[in-house]
């Protein structure tokens, strides 16, 4: 099996080796979860080994995207140029579905390896029921089978025991959530790979940090705020 490795620290040794090759991928979260960041270095560790990427984005401005990035230790900039990072910015108006031309072009002229959707949340403006949603999110994944097609979207519940699935995760060759847990006054940031149809992975949840180089997952450690619950729960 071919598996691309995700360029995330921690999360390919959870995926046992990478992602496999042209599989759609789904990344859930609550806002602040890190989805956005995580997508980034997605892309941008294809562009680093010679895989151009597309980013498309319908939230962001495409400047704040790129500062953004910086302060992660991603320079979007010079790939850019290298013609390796593709970014897409892609306005939602009501009513109006999202063009994907730009991708689909570069896809069809062979330029393209990986495309990042950030986010599924802008087609609900744009389809009037569920029926409608699930039928635009089959027509873009579909449409992205010659490439490792990545995609976020925002989980409405943030407590682990809330979490429920929804019409995209079903869809999706793979679900990535990451969760906020609760820990005294704080939050702890957790990720867990809920599915990866097609290999074979870890299934526990384990932290991740957000440093100045990205999002790093500790795939030997176990959640304090979850080792603290079982030890209240004992008591």
């Amino acid at each position: 099996m071919d598996l691309d490795k995700t360029g995330i620290p921690g999360l390919d040794e959870i995926l046992k080796g990478g992602l496999r090759r042209n599989s759609s991928i789904l990344v859930k979260g609550s806002p602040g979860s890190g989805k956005t960041i995580l997508a980034l270095q997605f892309i941008y560790a294809g562009a680093k080994k010679g895989e151009p990427g597309v980013f498309i984005t319908a939230e962001e401005d495409l400047d704040d995207l790129r500062a953004h990035a910086k302060t992660l230790g991603m320079g979007l900039e010079d790939y850019e140029k290298k013609k390796l990072i593709f970014l897409v910015k892609q306005p939602v108006t009501l009513k109006k579905l999202i063009s994907i031309a730009t991708p689909l072009d570069l896809i069809l002229k062979g330029k393209v390896k990986r495309v990042v959707m950030d986010s599924l949340t802008i087609f609900r403006y744009s389809t009037d029921d569920e029926m409608s949603y699930r039928k635009e999110i089959l027509n873009l994944i579909e449409n992205m089978k010659k490439v490792l097609f990545m995609a976020t979207a925002e989980e409405k519940k943030t407590g682990l025991n809330n979490l429920g699935a929804t019409a995209e995760d079903y869809l999706f060759d793979g679900v990535i959530r990451l969760i906020k847990i609760r820990r005294e006054n704080n939050f702890e940031r957790c990720i867990f790979v809920e599915k990866a149809r097609g290999q074979d992975h870890m299934i526990d949840i384990y932290p991740f940090t957000i440093t100045n180089k990205g999002l790093v997952v500790h795939p030997k450690e176990i959640p304090f705020s979850l080792m603290e619950s079982e030890y209240k729960g004992r008591k």
